[in-house]
């Protein structure tokens, strides 16, 4: 394969009995797809759930007539489910080789039973060298009795970054963002509110790295506007940070949304805005009867944490947010929040406040706070503050064996910084649910 140049794999029943040679066939969970994957696609695949939920946020009426196309496809997983949902063709580009034979095999075991899949291909080559990309998809077209030339009703991009590092920048990604969109804008077709671009970055990305991507894409479609999404599977951090541009931005700068397996369970859009940091000085400050709730980190990271506190705290309620930082984002409220479900899904745990303590949970005195909040009505109680996490889940098994067998509901215990005349302490607070 020549500099710049790209070659079409057709996805065929050849392809797949080559690619079956590589590994097997296999679906991550029960009732889901399989793929075929070596060992570094598995790891960085993006979960079948995640992609479908994805693919099923976009109106098919607001993108264009064309192709799906993906220019750094990986595994094909998030292409394919595009593809389906959006019932389009299929256009994935990848640099490795083996990676794109196998996406191709992808392509063709997931296409069972559905008609019009001849227009799919994956080119081999770079994802940021459209016309090359664009004139060799074409061609490919026409050798396999295809004149059409359909062009790019949407461009999805995943670029890889390193692992295991703690924050990510722009320069670190392959391809090239700024090379990518350059390159594909004067292919991609408008739709009622301009071209469609759903960019997968690290979510890992600061605010700084974030302003950048958004001169970049100010640059690339002037006078389009996009919409930046964190999303959340409820694991205390956020799992997938994207921009969603042109016809299937939703209007809003920014979108939280928390899935689960199959669907959005909530979602929030709005402007970020800044909150205010309540300074407790005293335990009286948290006092007994009023309540605390931990959300999603993932909201706050969105900046939405206020536009959900409007929606969760009823008129007359008082409220604060006592941390907004780390993976326990901290809200106090003298009433019961909102039961609306978009309210709901992003909370972990909420509860009424009925024990401080100034000690934490230790093995030797465990017997002694289990019998303490077994008389507040608590029977099983989740450890979510900041402990050891060598001794961590060793002191949740104890207290859970503790309480056993008594009665009552579940509860949480929470921690958090108050300042007094003598200088910052740690409270314990134990929450009823």
């Amino acid at each position: 394969m020549k500099e710049h140049q790209h070659v079409a794999i057709v996805p065929s029943k050849k392809v797949v009995s080559k690619a079956k040679k590589v590994s097997k066939p296999e679906a991550s969970r029960k009732g889901e797809p399989a793929f075929i994957m070596n060992d570094g696609m598995r790891r960085l695949s993006t979960p079948w759930s995640v992609a479908t939920i994805r693919a099923g946020q976009i109106d098919p009426m607001s993108i264009p007539a064309g192709v799906i196309l993906d220019a750094a496809v990986g595994s094909g997983v998030q292409l394919i489910a595009l593809s389906k949902l959006l019932k389009r063709p299929a256009l994935g580009i990848e640099l490795d080789e083996q990676i794109a034979t196998l996406c191709a095999a992808n392509m063709r075991i997931n296409s069972e039973g559905e008609v019009q899949r001849n227009l799919d291909r994956v080119l081999i080559g770079d994802g940021s060298n459209a016309d090359s990309a664009i004139a060799e998809y074409w061609s490919s077209l026409r050798d396999s009795g295809t004149r059409a030339h359909p062009p790019i009703a949407m461009l999805h991009l995943d670029p890889a970054r390193p692992r295991d590092a703690q924050n990510h920048e722009l320069e670190e990604m392959e391809p090239d963002l700024k090379s990518v969109l350059k390159a594909w804008s004067p292919h991609l077709q408008n739709g009622p509110r301009g071209p469609a671009v759903l960019l997968d970055l690290s979510p890992r990305l600061d605010s700084v790295q974030r302003a950048m991507v958004d001169g970049i894409l100010e640059t690339t479609f002037p006078g389009n506007t996009w919409t930046w999404e964190w999303l959340s599977r409820g694991g205390g951090r956020v799992d997938r940070l994207s921009v969603w541009v042109g016809s299937i931005s939703s209007g809003k700068m920014h979108r939280c949304i928390r899935v689960g397996r199959k669907n959005v369970i909530s979602s929030i859009e709005g402007s970020p805005s800044g909150a205010n940091i309540s300074q407790f000085n005293s335990a009286l400050e948290v006092p007994r009867g009023a309540f605390l709730t931990i959300v999603d980190p993932a909201l706050v990271e969105s900046g939405l944490q206020d536009i959900w506190r409007e929606k969760a705290v009823l008129s007359g309620t008082g409220s604060s947010w006592v941390r907004l930082e780390g993976r326990r984002p901290l809200l106090i409220h003298t009433d019961e929040i909102s039961n609306d479900d978009d309210v709901r899904g992003f909370v972990v745990s909420t509860g009424k406040i009925v024990q401080h303590r100034l000690s934490p949970p230790e093995l030797h005195t465990m017997d002694q706070v289990a019998s303490s909040i077994s008389k507040k009505g608590i029977s099983k109680i989740t450890l979510r503050c900041s402990l050891d996490p060598k001794i961590h889940p060793t002191l949740q098994r104890r207290i859970t064996k503790e309480l056993k067998g008594s009665d009552g509901g579940k509860g949480f215990m929470v921690d958090m910084d108050v300042k007094r005349p003598s200088g910052d302490q740690r409270l314990f607070i134990v929450c009823k649910e």
